[in-house]
């Protein structure tokens, strides 16, 4: 077994010593060696499975590591400044939406104009 893969694994059972198998949290730094080993080793060759056995995790969580990143969840949006005057202001509206995000200090059109936007 290589060095590298032997300090590895070393870590991971640092980290996981004392926890139930499925309540252990690996370091940003250990997962981050973790896939880039993974990578290393695929473009060897090795399947992502021999990888997984070796450094002792299993499969379905070093197949979640090494998958791409999901897309963000915001998306830039332009607003366009108001050409007509407003003529009285609502109290403001505080939108708080299922995935968390919470918009604030906002008026009801101004609100209703981002909530279009990132349809």
């Amino acid at each position: 077994m290589d060095v590298s893969i032997r300090q590895l694994r070393s870590t991971m059972r640092r980290c996981a010593r004392g926890k139930h198998p499925h309540a252990v949290r690996y370091p940003a730094a250990v997962r981050e060696a973790v896939v880039a080993l993974a990578r290393a080793q695929l473009r060897q060759g090795h399947s992502l499975a021999r990888v997984a056995r070796a450094v002792g995790l299993s499969f379905p969580t070093l197949k979640t590591w090494v998958a791409a990143p999901a897309e963000p969840a915001l998306r830039p949006v332009t607003l366009a400044p108001v050409t007509e005057p407003v003529a009285t202001r609502a109290a403001p509206v505080t939108l708080v939406t299922p995935e968390g995000f919470r918009v604030e200090g906002l008026d009801g059109n101004t609100l209703v104009a981002v909530l279009r936007a990132l349809r």
